[in-house]
Parts: structure tokens; sequence; C-alpha cells
């Protein structure tokens, strides 16, 4: 089925206002958790629950494009800050580009990734391959830890956000990298490591992988999350996951009516 948007969030409570908005004509659950197809704003959409994680991700994400032809796909949820980044607990942070932030090997010398031990996520793509019938697919460099965004799609959006309502346009909004983890960073000195590696503002868990599906599919993918908390030292009083998940959930509203993406 043709959509504007595939909605993908990793647990229920990061879409439950945009699910409370929607108009639902279809509810299924493939993969136990469930996806609800039906429009936003008037656009049609499927909204899914992917679950933690960049293997519940891309398995989510990959059945989904079997069935649905999205014109973009939307990731959202919450993420945790780099103190580097300035990011405060409800800002929103919008991706320009993803990186497996873990994905490699640790040896004697230091941190080694995917580069540097050859094995790329994503292998090149030439224009033979276009030639011999995968049409509509353009020649595309290997892809190691890093998958690549759209700046510019990721600048209009916070600009248009920013013009936004007003409890948008409140906030700060940040584009920038994004760091995907297997394992969270509650240790202030992990995050900061982290930071410096990648240039990341923020980290989550499942970006990467969504990032990887969409540049193997072609097809345009935006990322936006409500940070929650800083990553220093794991403190659960200073976190406010509600405000997070509130703030991002209006701005993917934003950007769905305004179809700018």
């Amino acid at each position: 089925m043709n959509l504007d948007y595939l909605l993908i969030t990793a647990t229920k409570m990061e879409q439950e206002r945009v699910q409370a908005r929607m108009e639902i004509s279809e509810t299924d659950d493939p993969l136990v958790r469930p996806w609800h197809l039906g429009s936003l704003c008037g656009k049609p959409v499927l909204l899914i629950e992917g679950g933690v994680g960049q293997v519940n991700t891309a398995v989510a994400l990959t059945l989904a494009l079997t069935r649905h032809d999205p014109a973009a796909i939307l990731q959202f949820g919450v993420g945790g800050a780099y103190v580097r980044s300035g990011l405060e607990v409800g800002d929103l942070a919008i991706a320009t580009e993803e990186y497996y932030g873990d994905t490699g090997v640790l040896t004697p010398e230091g941190w080694m990734d995917l580069e540097g031990m050859g094995f790329p996520m994503l292998p090149a793509r030439t224009g033979a391959q276009e030639q011999a019938g995968q049409a509509g697919q353009t020649p595309r460099k290997p892809l190691y830890n890093r998958i690549p965004l759209d700046a510019g799609l990721a600048e209009h959006i916070r600009r248009s956000l920013e013009s936004g309502p007003e409890g948008l346009s409140a906030r700060r909004l940040v584009s920038g990298p994004f760091v995907t983890v297997q394992q969270c960073s509650g240790v202030q000195a992990v995050g900061d490591t982290l930071a410096a590696r990648f240039g990341g503002i923020c980290e989550n868990m499942e970006g990467a992988a969504a990032a990887h599906v969409s540049a193997a599919s072609d097809i345009p993918f935006v990322e936006i999350r409500g940070i929650s908390n800083r990553v220093v030292d794991r403190d659960l009083s200073q976190w406010d996951l509600p405000l997070a998940i509130r703030r991002c959930q209006q701005a993917v509203e934003t950007i769905v009516e305004c179809g700018v993406c």
C-alpha cells in the first residue's frame, strides 16, 4: 500500500499521542507488537511499534517494507543528550547522520570501526547494478559505521518546527549526528568518548538500524528525538520521559501535517 509516512517507535509510550490522533482503519500485530494503518493529519500512514534495539527495528521495518510503499520513513522517540551538545531535557534533536557507535573491535591500541576491519554494513552499489535491473537505485559508496542522511532535509525540518506551535518553538531544536548503541551510556566518561569519536549530539538504541534499512531501500529517512536525559552518570531523578515523549510527538504531528519530508 502506498503511504505518505511509515512512522516507527521503539515503544508504545513513545507513540500514544500520535496513535490517539490517528484515524485508524486497520490494526495488526505481525510481530506481536501492534501496527496501526490509517491517516494522520489527513495523510496515509502506518504507525509501527518496533521494539527496543537494532534487531527489533530492522526486522519490523524490513517486514513493513515488503507490504507497504512509504514515501518517507520517520522514526521518533526519546534519546540521551551528550553533555558537549548543550542539549537539555525537553529539547528536540534531529539526525543529520547515524552511527553504529559500538560496532567494531576493541584492540590494545584502541577501538577500531568497521572500515578499519574491512567489513561494510552496506557494500558499494555501482551503476552496473542499476543497468542489471535494479532501476531507481543510485550508485553508492560502501557504508561502514556511518549512515549518511539528508542534512538539508533535517535543517528544513528544524526550521519548520522552529516556526511551528509555541510549545515546540519555545524549546531548543538542534540537528546533528546521532549515535546508536547496544548498551546505553550510563557513565558520563563513556558518553563523552562516543560524542568525541563521532561528533554526536545524542544517543539511542535503534536509529542506525532504521537508517540502514532506509538507505538499502532508497527511501528518505528522518529521525527526531526528544531529550529525556543528559548522558551523565546515571541518575533517574534527572530524567523526564513524559516531557520528552510529549514534545517529540508534537513535532511529529507538525512534520506530517506540513508535509516537510
